[in-house]
């Protein structure tokens, strides 16, 4: 079999089969329309068959086991082949099992998430539950996911064939949880469990663009998969050449109206976003006047339609592979949106647990496939427009640059210096690049020749030790999936100790850690094993630790049978300091009209106003705040005495347009100094420097330079928090007449803990942007 992501890709294969004589057959799409001898062809090894990845990974595939399996786009495995192990419940169309799910777990969720108006950080954010903690939320799981299989609607019909594959072994999953969607699915797909996979004689997988970091693996499910490379001998396969360029970098411009600019010089572009709902973004954003739009209804057997067309965009969610446009069928590709958070679990790794390091791989392929749809060849050439902030961002960091072929890094290099200058200069020189003419080829094309020659490919540090660990987590998820809960522990303690040496994969290192800590704890409690729940005790300990400032696994602790934890000290001081502030609260309108001053500064951009509504807010979550006098001090600093300090540069005057530089990167590197020397204190572990700013890029060199304490957040954020605390304050002022200190204190940390507002829960909330990066 020969299997590739989507039926146009199995539809082009066929084609380019026939024409060299390779006897193929096409046994894609549903099972009752295949033709009966193109079936008997490919069982009796007459033909080979050729199918979509769906038509092997799902409940009960149709295909009799084959003899080889060849992946075609191997990189885009991890999409096709978890979706047959995920089972996605949507708040809108599963509205009744979204709610019994959430019942179902509700002790173990942020209290402000399962709320009818939560905010939007909160609407944003991603939770994790692991049913194995718990024997009890089995059935009503159970339950809630059986209705998937009572309507006979399709969003219902594909979700319940979905479950079909994870019934019964629930305890082996992971619950990623968000305001408007549920994903239940295990961490790496369980493809042991499919025979026509798991028993062909040989599996091979192609990939121009996976390297090393054990993403094949996680794709697939496998412990290990040998790599085969080119010899030297071989040479390089060639591309054409692409000019990238980044309106989010170019000062003073509106980068939508930049972008729709370029893609009108270009004629036609293909757009490529992470989701379906960055599709709609896309579409209202980016599309000229007048202009045709392809969606993926219309290129689903073929791109000839819109190859053919003018004045035309297609826009397609999640297909950074498998569209080949050369020539003069397309000149422009355009990336909307960070192709890192494609499902939940992705989502959860980039943001809560700070374990991007175990997609990186993946993201990386999907950017690199991505810039590489219009030029399949030497002589092709296309414009490739990075148009959203996050993606910019990305490309600029050098360790992501280090990491691409030499090509791409040198055209990346070239695209960002070209992008710091007016619109009208970038405009003109994408004309000169779509002209091909001797501009362009005695001007620019020395330039990435000599940058091509300077740059170095380099393996990610954490690549080896991700690639070990790999082969842990395979063999761990089949131990869950048998219910060997002690293997399964032992297996992610394994996969965890292979990480503890890879400084950037720390966030993935202590997820591993706690996964170990979750499975060794049901081990020890099912089988009354004391020694294996305290073991599994100071895993949990280790892995918040390590962790931090990533607080997501509070809201799981204390484990199953564990006493709770003693208070953080930073904590302890912002529960006395808020209790004492609630007792002396006698005055409702006062406090009111505080709060309500603390949101219109916040809601202003200029600094006279909205450097003083930080110090409310930060008073209000229980520190002391102030600003400092002196040059070059912070706007804001909150202090939890002396156990955690938070520095706030406020650039709330910054227009959105342009990238921050060296100067406001340096003066916030040096706020926690100056405090110190201020106070005449050493600074406190885990404390962090904010910059708020409504800039979403920042230039290469100022990433450099910055302090790996130092964070950015909008002004959004900042105005999402004040929120939170205002909703805090409304539970806190119900406590003012408990009378009892102790009591009222332990009210008051019931309210901060329900509503993660403790301190490190507020250092983690504005600290998921580094400005280095990992």
């Amino acid at each position: 079999m020969f299997a590739c992501p989507t039926v146009q890709l199995v539809r082009q294969v066929v084609s380019a089969a026939k024409r060299q004589g390779i006897p193929v057959v096409d046994l894609s799409g549903s099972a009752k329309y295949w033709d009966t001898a193109d079936k008997v062809k490919f069982e009796s090894g007459r033909a080979t068959a050729v199918v979509t990845y769906s038509s092997i990974f799902n409940v009960n595939p149709k295909i009799t086991n084959p003899d080889l399996i060849i992946f075609d786009d191997a990189h885009a495995g991890e999409q096709y082949v978890t979706a047959a192990y995920t089972v996605n419940v949507d708040r809108g169309k599963h509205a009744e099992i979204y709610e019994d799910l959430i019942e179902a777990l509700r002790e173990g969720l942020n209290k402000e998430l399962i709320m009818n108006t939560p905010s939007a950080g909160t609407r944003r954010s991603v939770d994790v539950v692991f049913p194995v903690l718990n024997d009890d939320w089995l059935g009503p799981l159970d339950a809630a996911l059986s209705k998937l299989g009572l309507r006979d609607d399709k969003a219902w019909r594909e979700q319940s064939f979905r479950y079909g594959a994870l019934r019964g072994h629930l305890s082996a999953c992971s619950v990623y949880i968000t305001w408007d969607e549920i994903s239940i699915r295990p961490l790496v797909p369980p493809t042991f469990e499919n025979s026509t996979f798991s028993q062909a004689a040989q599996r091979i997988y192609l990939s121009a663009t996976l390297g090393s970091g054990g993403e094949l693996e996680r794709a697939f499910g496998r412990p290990a998969i040998k790599r085969l490379s080119l010899p030297e001998s071989a040479g390089r396969p060639k591309s054409g050449r692409r000019f990238v360029v980044f309106p989010q970098m170019v000062q003073g411009a509106d980068p939508e109206a930049l972008s729709r600019t370029l893609i009108e010089l270009a004629g036609k572009a293909i757009v490529i976003t992470p989701s379906d709902f960055a599709v709609s973004h896309a579409e209202a954003a980016l599309v000229p006047a007048n202009w045709a739009v392809f969606h993926r209804s219309d290129v689903e057997d073929s791109f000839d339609a819109f190859a053919a067309s003018s004045n035309s965009l297609c826009i397609l969610a999640n297909r950074y592979d498998g569209i080949d446009l050369p020539g003069s069928a397309c000149r422009a590709v355009v990336l909307y949106g960070h192709p890192n958070a494609t499902h939940l679990q992705e989502r959860f790794l980039a943001s809560r647990a700070r374990a991007s390091a175990a997609i990186d791989e993946r993201v990386r392929s999907r950017v690199v496939q991505g810039t590489g749809r219009c030029t399949r060849g030497p002589e092709d050439w296309a414009v490739v427009i990075v148009a959203d902030p996050d993606t910019t961002t990305y490309l600029s960091r050098p360790e992501v640059q280090s990491a691409l072929d030499e090509d791409l890094q040198a055209e990346v290099r070239f695209g960002l210096e070209q992008s710091e200058t007016a619109a009208d200069e970038l405009i003109e020189n994408v004309r000169v690049f779509l002209e091909q003419g001797e501009a362009w080829l005695t001007e620019a094309e020395p330039i990435l020749s000599e940058y091509r020659s300077e740059v170095v490919r380099r393996q990610p540090d954490a690549a080896v030790a991700l690639e070990v660990s790999a082969s842990y987590e395979v063999l761990a998820v089949e131990c869950a999936w048998h219910d060997d809960w002690q293997g399964a522990g032992e297996n992610f303690h394994a996969a965890a100790e292979s990480l503890s040496n890879a400084r950037s994969a720390r966030g993935y290192h202590a997820m591993e850690l706690f996964l170990a800590a979750v499975y060794l704890n049901a081990a020890g409690r099912r089988n009354d094993l004391s020694a294996v729940v305290k073991a599994a005790d100071g895993l949990a300990d280790r892995a918040v630790l390590a962790a931090t400032p990533a607080t997501w696994m509070k809201g799981t602790m204390p484990l199953p049978g564990q006493s709770a934890k003693p208070k953080a000290p930073s904590d302890a001081v912002a529960i006395r300091a808020l209790a004492k502030a609630v007792r002396a609260t006698t005055n409702s309108g006062k406090h009111d009209k505080r709060v309500l001053a603390m949101h219109e500064g916040l809601a202003d951009v200029s600094h006279t106003a909205f450097e003083p509504a930080l110090s409310m807010l930060g008073d209000l979550l229980g520190a002391n705040a102030w600003k400092p006098d002196g040059d070059g001090r912070a706007d804001s600093v909150w202090c939890w005495d002396n156990e955690l300090w938070m520095t706030l540069e406020a650039k709330s005057e910054h227009k959105p347009e342009g990238a921050i530089g060296l100067d406001d990167v340096r003066q916030t590197n040096h706020h926690l100094e100056f405090l110190a020397a201020d106070l005449n204190a050493g600074i406190p572990p885990g404390s962090v420097s904010i910059m708020i700013s409504p800039k979403d890029v920042f230039k290469s060199d100022a990433m450099v330079i910055a302090e790996a304490f130092t964070y950015k957040v909008d002004p959004e954020t900042m105005r999402d928090l004040a929120l939170s605390a205002e909703r805090l304050w409304k539970r806190l002022i119900t406590l003012r007449n408990i009378a009892d200190d102790a009591d009222r204190e332990d009210a008051v940390e019931g309210a901060l803990t329900d509503m993660r507002l403790l301190p490190s829960d507020v250092v983690d909330r504005l600290s998921l942007e580094p400005i280095r990066g990992s």
